[in-house]
């Protein structure tokens, strides 16, 4: 599989490794986010000592042989090869006095799987930190976990062990789209790419399961993929699941709450109302959630920050749990593809709206859009002029600048026709209901859409220059130096 972006991370970890002082760095992140394939890869690209140590629940004392064992090879240590060591500390402190022409690179992955073996492990990397390796300067520890929870409460918390020793820590997240999509077959059309990106969002080890199971990956089209899924084995029917019970005891009430907002369910009263507790009692589940990054509560891009209460609502911000909830979970039992096939456009007009945000947050970056903004969300408010019973109103992006007073509005549209300009007006009437800077906002607008324009909206684009995105301007933005 290809290995895509993480070009800060790996630049990062290897101007720390040329540090002349040792260093402590901690990489965490949710299963399957491409942890120990950044550490590899940098391992690979220095090109130097490199001990990596897979951390799993086995006793503390076969660990101990294995850690010693894969130390010894690094360092050139026969007696840690072959005699061992009495403890974990032992073999850290025998590093730390390891007289090495050039630094080692030591990394336990998966550090939450040895804490959970001893609980004092956390203490004593702390100790063989503070009193040996630190001051070694031959040392690059990594501690790299999937656990969220567990590396910020045994690693990065302020009542950990390892509290402040940290030199960097890298919280990895999912790939973004233009990475992402990088990732699908390379002889598929963009489209059905698209497709993909909205099953599967950015987890590189997704793309990395297909590709390995697939026979010519490279030239499957998304209803093979969507079958391979769907097979006995695959990582996908189970996922939400997996994750979870890296972070809770018990799953049940979260993929309950999940099930809910991914069906439409995304008020907090509403959530409790439908799991029959005190609305009070639902805080500590979705507030693990959002933890996790896999649900967020959404504002009003122009909300002011006193009434977040107020109008916020959860939405699953994950791209497969989403997906998941909506669409694969019910076709799991009878093994067929066929529906989710069928409602490939009903997903895809579900994500293309987050996708248009992240799109225009990309092209902020790379300059296809010359503004640069601060906030980028949705907004939905009333219409003045409706009665109380039909006054709602949306718009799917609005992109702002606080600083220039600039604010960008977006609509999308997955349709199989042209947009035309009367869902450009529309788009300017809504906007005029927006609140933010009325008297002196620079106003911009775009739309996305999935079958192009109408030779009469393109000209008024020109005219009045609206940004204008189909899919074929949408691939040619992503065309990205991988």
């Amino acid at each position: 599989m290809r290995f895509v972006d993480r070009k800060e991370e790996l630049a990062a970890l290897k101007e720390a490794y040329l540090a002349r002082n040792s260093n402590l760095v901690v990489v965490y992140g949710r299963r399957r986010i491409g942890k120990t394939e950044l550490i590899k890869r940098f391992g690979e690209e220095i090109g130097k000592r490199f001990a990596y140590y897979l951390c799993d629940t086995t006793p503390i004392s076969e660990q101990t042989r294995r850690i010693a064992t894969t130390v010894g090879i690094a360092i050139g240590d026969e007696e840690l090869i072959s005699m061992g060591a009495a403890s974990i500390e032992a073999i850290l402190y025998k590093v730390s006095k390891s007289k090495l022409s050039e630094k080692l690179v030591l990394v336990f992955d998966e550090f939450q799987n040895l804490a959970r073996v001893d609980k004092a492990i956390p203490s004593i990397f702390q100790r063989a930190w503070d009193m040996y390796l630190s001051a070694s300067k031959n040392v690059m520890l990594i501690l790299s976990g999937s656990s969220i929870s567990m590396m910020r409460s045994e690693v990065l918390s302020y009542s950990a062990p390892l509290y402040g020793r940290s030199t960097q820590i890298f919280a990895l997240k999912p790939l973004s789209p233009e990475f992402a999509i990088a990732l699908a077959p390379k002889n598929m059309p963009f489209k059905e790419k698209l497709y993909l990106y909205f099953m599967l969002g950015g987890v590189p080890a997704y793309y990395a399961f297909l590709a390995d199971t697939i026979k010519e990956y490279e030239n499957a089209r998304i209803s093979v993929i969507v079958n391979e899924m769907l097979k006995e084995g695959s990582i996908f029917t189970s996922e939400p699941n997996l994750l979870l019970s890296e972070e809770v005891r018990d799953d049940t009430r979260y993929m309950q709450i999940l099930e809910l907002i991914a069906n439409g369910v995304n008020k907090p009263g509403e959530i409790a109302s439908k799991l029959g507790i005190a609305h009070a009692n639902l805080d500590k589940y979705i507030s693990m959630l959002e933890y996790l990054d896999i649900v967020e509560k959404e504002l009003p891009a122009t909300a002011n920050e006193i009434r977040k209460s107020k109008k916020g609502i959860y939405r699953i911000k994950d791209n497969f749990i989403d997906f998941y909830f909506k669409e694969l979970k019910r076709s799991i039992s009878y093994k067929s593809a066929e529906r989710i096939i069928n409602d490939l456009d009903f997903i895809a007009q579900l994500r293309f709206e987050s996708f248009a945000r992240e799109m225009l947050a990309f092209m902020s970056r790379t300059g296809v859009v010359k503004i640069t903004f601060t906030k980028i969300g949705r907004w939905w408010g009333v219409d003045p002029s409706k009665k109380s019973s039909g006054n709602q109103e949306e718009i799917d992006v609005v992109a702002l600048n606080e600083d220039t007073k600039d604010i960008l509005f977006g609509e999308c549209k997955w349709s199989k026709s042209k947009i035309g300009k009367e869902v450009y007006y529309e788009l300017k009437k809504k906007a005029s209901f927006v609140q933010w800077h009325n008297n002196e906002r620079h106003e911009h607008f775009a739309i996305f859409a999935k079958s192009g324009f109408t030779e009469e909206m393109k000209e008024i684009a020109k005219k009045e220059r609206v940004f204008l995105f189909d899919l074929e301007a949408i691939e040619k933005s992503m065309s990205v130096s991988l």
